[in-house]
């Protein structure tokens, strides 16, 4: 039996271990962003990165979801060591995470239904194979009154519940989320942060960047800090009572 190349970490994502980041920098240009980044997140774990304005959390998100590579150290996603995976190996890893921008693009004209199922149909399936998939996303984030409308009609707070279904879409390992919450309600935000933190129930890892801090007592979370391009070791937080957000 071949043995697993060297760039493949098999047993670390076998352990549940989706992203670990050691002694990472990470930058564009002359300017390096984040300087000895350790970060680890887990299968069926909550991750709030959170911190000031220009600290490096969009950065950093762009780093997990291998927009932007590392400049040094070592960055293992989805059991690929990212400095010396092959390009289908990286493509393979980026199927496999779910990402929610600050600012969503749709196709506008398009029905939320068929924004939600754009990534499945980008795999090759066929209407009648991801049908009953995609209406039950659209049901969970909320949206199944609107399956049908265009997007270009939805609220800003049901944008972002039709990014998160999107990005749910080909029942990815890890869930990113880039400032999901910005220009919402505290009410609204929290249920955003609600919706992403459930699928670490059916086993996913959710990573979710925010300046707001008070998110993590929307579910059990570990809360990292970046300031100025360096992150501290985490905190972790139990959720309030959820009734109060409803």
């Amino acid at each position: 039996m071949a043995r697993p190349r060297a760039s493949i970490e098999t047993d670390l994502f076998e352990r549940g271990v989706l992203v670990r980041l050691s002694n990472v920098d990470a930058g564009y240009g002359a300017s390096t962003v984040l300087m000895g980044v350790d970060f680890e997140a887990r299968a069926g774990e909550v991750n709030l990165i959170t911190g000031p304005a220009a600290a490096g959390k969009t950065t950093f998100t762009h780093l997990l979801r291998l927009a932007l590579p590392p400049r040094s150290g070592r960055s293992v996603i989805l059991g690929a060591d990212v400095m010396r995976a092959r390009s289908r190996d990286i493509a393979e890893v980026k199927r496999r995470i779910g990402y929610v921008a600050e600012n969503p693009v749709f196709i506008e004209q398009w029905s939320t239904f068929d924004n939600v199922a754009m990534p499945l149909r980008m795999l090759g399936q066929k209407p009648r194979e991801y049908s009953n998939d995609v209406r039950e996303l659209v049901d969970f984030v909320g949206l199944g009154g609107a399956a049908e409308l265009p997007v270009e009609k939805l609220s800003g707070a049901e944008r972002r519940r039709a990014a998160i279904a999107r990005a749910l879409a080909a029942k990815p390992n890890l869930i990113l989320a880039d400032d999901p919450t910005a220009g919402m309600s505290p009410a609204d935000g929290r249920r955003i942060v609600r919706l992403l933190s459930e699928m670490r129930r059916v086993g996913a890892g959710v990573v979710i960047a925010s300046q707001d801090d008070t998110l993590s007592d929307v579910a059990p979370m570990w809360v990292w800090r970046i300031d100025r391009g360096r992150i501290s070791q985490p905190e972790q937080t139990e959720a309030a009572d959820a009734e109060a957000y409803e």
